[in-house]
């Protein structure tokens, strides 16, 4: 098939919908700002688990040259020179705000794919009128809904709108930036004079979906979306397969990613942690695998799914001297639960078949990170009835009562003893209330939870 008239404009006549792609700006920073006005101005980063990588910066920390995954210990004098604040990751606090622009974006439309913790698809329909006065009308709905989501949550987004996913996808850099004198913020590449221009500066690798490796596949001057875009199908598909021809059709205003408004059920579930510093006692692994099998239970409860099987890993990572390993076991339940106590007899079962102590010289295992795997995920409700396992109703409403108590009071104000008896909760001033185990994460400054904790809430002096 020879080319399809190359770029975004093969579709002329106006969509009866468009794509709205919401992005927080500077997510976690931006969480930290909401609650902390002595932020505003200030460059500010947030790091990964353990205090390890930069994950996350500010508009005034990206100026600043401060790079994304750079190691912290690396640019502390740096940032410490610039004056800027760092945060350990406080994922309880992200999460809800993430949350409350999810719902609030729901007020606006309520076709919404959650895509990421900071980014939704919005499908929304395309104003009457002239192109020029659908595309204005577009455009004044999306400054709105950015002004609505600032003021009820406090986190600043950006909005850019085009008729596929692909194309909102490469606007969202123009409304970071602003067009045609335009203030940033948002930005409707749909009806935009200037969009075959834009798509033919956008580097090939900025496009959604086109990594580096993809693009090296592609005839050498093949460097824009523009470009790549214009392509035939026939080059397209034998280089990159139908994934990549539905890129250069979604970049040609074809729609070939409709939003998913009901995403599949997961099929599978993993939650593990790195050590703030490695372990070689089976007790403290034990308790830390315990806690995340609990976790993981609640989460299954959550979303109304039961696991068959159950797997628990550690790993030492590679890291430092000393023997290095990775092992791993699991067990099938037989039935499908999410109840605790079956998840968590089955992961530690599990660990104890994938521990060990040390190698054959006799050298001991420093294990750095643990973690459990629930597979084979279905719907907890109907539960098939077991031969051996009667039904039991008084678990399920205790652990209803267990879930309920720990979302009102935060989490670990009911847990079962397997996970350990220590406090593990950080003192708003960000450091620990109390010493935490050795498998805890380190955290040494994490903010309050403002929103999920009633031990934190923000106070006016």
């Amino acid at each position: 098939m020879t080319a399809q008239l190359a770029t975004a404009r093969t579709v002329t006549a106006a969509p009866r919908r468009l794509v709205a792609l919401v992005d927080c700006c500077a997510f976690y920073a931006s969480c930290e700002r909401v609650f902390d006005p002595s932020l505003a101005g200030v460059p500010v980063v947030v790091l990964s688990n353990n205090d390890g990588c930069i994950v996350a910066r500010s508009a005034e920390a990206k100026a600043c040259g401060i790079r994304m995954g750079a190691p912290y210990f690396k640019e502390k004098a740096r940032l410490a020179a610039i004056g800027a604040r760092v945060f350990s990751s406080n994922y309880t606090l992200y999460a809800d705000m993430s949350r409350r622009v999810m719902a609030t974006l729901e007020t606006a439309t309520p076709d919404v794919e959650v895509y990421s913790i900071d980014e939704a698809f919005l499908s929304i329909p395309t104003p009457p009128g002239s192109p020029a006065e659908a595309r204005a009308a577009v455009e004044a709905w999306a400054r709105a809904l950015r002004a609505r989501v600032l003021q009820w949550t406090g986190i600043p987004v950006r909005i850019a709108v085009a008729t596929t996913k692909t194309l909102a996808k490469a606007a969202s850099k123009r409304a970071d930036e602003g067009a045609a004198g335009a203030p940033p913020g948002v930005h409707c590449l749909w009806g935009d004079p200037d969009a075959d221009a834009f798509l033919a500066r956008l580097p090939l690798t900025d496009v959604w979906g086109i990594a580096a490796r993809s693009a090296a596949r592609l005839p050498a001057d093949v460097l824009t979306a523009g470009a790549f875009a214009a392509l035939a199908d026939g080059p397209i598909r034998a280089c990159l397969g139908v994934v990549g021809l539905r890129t250069a059709w979604e970049l040609r205003g074809v729609s070939c990613l409709p939003l998913d408004r009901a995403p599949a059920p997961r099929r599978s579930l993993v939650r593990s942690r790195s050590f703030r510093q490695p372990l070689t006692d089976l007790a403290a692994i034990r308790e830390a695998v315990a806690t995340h099998a609990a976790r993981a239970a609640e989460k299954l409860r959550a979303e109304g799914l039961a696991a068959h099987a159950v797997g628990a890993f550690v790993s030492t990572k590679g890291v430092g001297e000393g023997p290095h390993r990775t092992g791993s076991a699991a067990v099938a339940l037989g039935y499908a639960t999410n109840r605790t106590p079956d998840l968590l007899h089955a992961a530690l079962a599990a660990l104890d078949r994938a521990y060990a102590a040390a190698d054959r010289a006799g050298r001991p295992f420093r294990y750095r990170k643990a973690g459990v795997t629930l597979w084979d995920l279905v719907p907890a409700a109907p539960e098939q009835a077991h031969l051996f396992r009667p039904p039991a109703p008084e678990q399920d409403d205790l652990h209803r009562a267990l879930d309920a108590l720990n979302r009102r009071f935060g989490a670990r104000t009911v847990f079962f003893a397997a996970m350990g008896t220590a406090p593990r909760t950080p003192s708003p001033l960000g450091r620990a209330a109390a010493p935490e185990p050795a498998w805890a994460m380190q955290r040494a400054l994490h903010s309050p939870r403002y929103t999920t904790c009633w031990a934190e809430l923000a106070s006016v002096a």
